[in-house]
Parts: C-alpha cells; sequence; structure tokens
C-alpha cells in the first residue's frame, strides 16, 4: 500500500539524516575545501532533484507558478526567520541576532532547509512510488551532508550532546513533512502536484541564495566539481530507480 511506502522512504531520509552527524561525534573533520565540495553535492543533488520534480509530477501549466511560490516562500521565510549559516553568518531580523542562543539559530536554519526536502518525498511518493523512491535516496545522501555540516559548529563549541539533538530535531522535522505532504496528497487529489512545485522552489532557492554563495568564495574548482557530481549522482539514481 502507498501508506507502507510512505513510511519506507520516511524512514530512510530520517535515518540518513542520523548517519550524517555520526562522522562529526566520533571526530572526523574535512578541510575547508572538503566542506565546499561536499556542499556543492549536496547544492547539485538538489537541483536535480527539484527539476526532475517539475518535469515529472505533471501540474501542466500551473507548475512554474508552485515553483515561483515556493520560491518566493522559501525567500520571505530566510528574511524573517532567525537563522544562523556555518560559513555565512547570522540572517533575519536584527533585533533577534543577540536575543537568541546559536543553538536555536542553527536549528531554525536546518529546519528551514530540512522541510521542503520533506516535502518532496512525501509528494513524490504519492504521485509515483518508483519516482518517490529515486528522490528519497537522493535527498537522503545529500541529508547526509546537511547533518555532517549542522554538527560542525557544535563540536567547534565542544557540545556533542547538542550536535546530536540538533540532528535528530531536523530529521523530526524532515520526516514530518515528509508524511504530512503524503497524507494531505492522499487525501485531496492534486494537491501533490502542488506540493512538488512548491517544495522544488522553495529547494532551489536554497541552492542559489545559500548553497552556490557560500562555496564558491573561496574554492570554486571543488564547489564546482561538487555539484557536477551531485548532479550526475541524482541523475543516474533517477535513471536507475525511478
Amino acid at each position: 500500500m502507498i501508506g507502507d511506502v510512505l513510511l519506507v522512504n520516511t524512514l530512510v531520509i530520517f535515518a540518513l539524516s542520523i548517519v550524517g552527524i555520526i562522522p562529526v561525534l566520533v571526530g572526523f573533520r574535512f578541510t575547508d575545501s572538503g566542506i565546499d565540495a561536499t556542499l556543492g553535492f549536496s547544492g547539485g543533488v538538489m537541483l536535480t532533484v527539484s527539476f526532475n520534480m517539475i518535469y515529472e509530477t505533471g501540474g501542466g501549466i500551473l507548475q512554474p507558478l508552485f515553483f515561483g511560490v515556493g520560491f518566493t516562500v522559501m525567500w520571505i521565510l530566510e528574511a524573517i526567520v532567525p537563522h544562523e549559516h556555518m560559513i555565512k553568518g547570522y540572517e533575519g531580523p536584527v533585533f533577534f541576532r543577540q536575543k537568541l542562543k546559536m543553538a536555536w539559530l542553527i536549528a531554525f536554519s536546518m529546519i528551514l532547509h530540512n522541510i521542503p526536502e520533506g516535502l518532496t518525498v512525501g509528494s513524490s511518493t504519492i504521485i509515483d512510488q518508483a519516482l518517490g523512491f529515486s528522490t528519497t535516496i537522493a535527498i537522503g545522501l545529500q541529508d547526509i551532508v546537511e547533518g555532517f555540516m549542522a554538527g560542525l559548529p557544535y563540536i567547534i563549541m565542544g557540545r556533542r550532546m547538542s550536535a546530536l539533538l540538533l540532528s535528530l530535531l531536523a530529521a523530526s522535522a524532515e520526516a514530518g513533512a515528509a508524511l504530512a505532504s503524503g497524507y494531505i496528497g492522499t487525501l485531496y487529489k492534486g494537491l501533490d502536484t502542488v506540493l512538488a512545485g512548491v517544495s522544488s522552489g522553495a529547494m532551489v532557492f536554497i541552492v542559489v541564495h545559500e548553497v552556490i554563495p557560500e562555496t564558491h568564495r573561496e574554492h570554486f574548482s571543488e564547489s564546482t566539481i561538487g555539484v557536477l557530481l551531485g548532479v550526475v549522482t541524482a541523475l543516474l539514481l533517477e535513471y536507475y530507480l525511478g
């Protein structure tokens, strides 16, 4: 049944999100160029999954509109929700910069990123199980990267338990979004394609607004290679699993 498939896909992205924090907890560290390369990989995966969703999930002439809505909503959320990036630093209203602890700012950043990814997994699974599976694996791979990067600031501060708790929180937010979008798509036919377009637009915004600017400040070649590998990986997963 579709509900069982949705649950399995949700558990997969939840587990892979947790996997990403393990190397950080045991003390593994990337070089700066390695960080940019892996973030580039994550961005390449997100771009490919986003545009694949647009072409594979239907929606007709309205799908670009749904995409634009997702892009715009994420733009607004990035401006009004206080959050912290590892490289770009603080974003959001200036008032909250000194009011919220770093732990919450990083948590908000991860939740902002993970909810569109969860929506993508849930909506694609309802639309087509094969598409949902390939999307799940692709999103799961980049979740490993995101989990690793999110935990680094906490490890630098010597707060391993906080890193683990953040990973669980971010993974739970993504899993919740996947289940919610799948449930809504099952109850209301047509909303699955709307959610697919909206989540695609949101993910593309994240890539162009954050991932590419952050990774291409210094290590251009490594970041570009990472994006290439991410795109190729997501395309291969779609070809063989979709």
